[in-house]
């Protein structure tokens, strides 16, 4: 694992994110739980309470070692799993399964042997757009979008930097670059009533609207989210223990 920073500078305050930039060193292991809700102002009830259950453990892949990710998503049933495998020396993915209730299918994407495979009733068009990007995303190195609060904790932190990162999500459009923007500090008030130190992460989106992150600086973990899209929020908080 290399934790030296070496990246490549667009402007004095912006740097693309690669392998080296990452510190892998900080990835945080083991079992985390998160409750994410809606709300339509900031003073409205929460609605849509949803529990997402993240396992981050490392393991052996045909002789090598990598980042296992597994996720699920409950409200009241399972509505979404997700299995990713990442490899350790830059996060590269090497496999990415997900099934999504309101989808109804399931699907396997392998990075090693470049195929795709559906399981359950898919459009044929669905496929074909789906295929296309996941060729079209080895053009050029990209982390995994859905692992976004695995990653966000090992970027090279510093106030006003901005990020330039390489997303794919696989099965839900081509890799592109997003850029996310170091706001500064912030401070959370956690359980005991203490404050804890965070950086402050924040994405525009091309539609009115923002996505916010506070990741501890002590802890190095995304410890709440803040979405504001079509008018209304969602949030993701970190809850201080996991199930099991």
């Amino acid at each position: 694992m290399m934790a030296s920073l070496s990246v490549s500078a667009i402007t004095k305050d912006t740097i693309t994110i690669t392998p080296s930039a990452l510190n892998i060193k900080k990835i945080k292991l083991g079992k985390a739980t998160y409750v994410v809700y809606n709300k339509k102002t900031k003073e409205s009830p929460s609605e849509k309470i949803m529990l997402v259950k993240i396992n981050v453990e490392p393991l052996k892949h045909s002789g090598s070692d990598a980042f296992a990710i597994t996720q699920q998503w409950d409200l009241d049933t399972i509505t979404h799993t997700a299995y990713t495998l990442l490899k350790t020396n830059d996060l590269s993915t090497l496999q990415h399964h997900f099934y999504w209730k309101r989808l109804g299918y399931y699907v396997k994407y392998d990075f090693e042997t470049r195929k795709v495979v559906f399981d359950g009733k898919v459009a044929d068009q669905i496929k074909t757009k789906a295929i296309e990007d996941f060729n079209a995303s080895f053009k050029q190195y990209n982390l995994n979008w859905h692992s976004d609060l695995v990653i966000f904790p090992l970027l090279p932190y510093a106030k006003n930097r901005t990020f330039k990162i390489t997303f794919f999500d696989p099965g839900f459009g081509q890799a592109k670059d997003v850029f996310y923007t170091v706001k500064g500090s912030d401070k959370l008030i956690n359980s005991a009533g203490a404050e804890v130190d965070c950086w402050l992460l924040e994405h525009g989106l091309s539609v009115p609207g923002y996505q916010k992150f506070w990741i501890s600086k002590k802890t190095n973990e995304v410890l709440k989210e803040e979405d504001l899209f079509n008018g209304s929020y969602r949030y993701k908080l970190k809850l201080n223990v996991s199930e099991d």
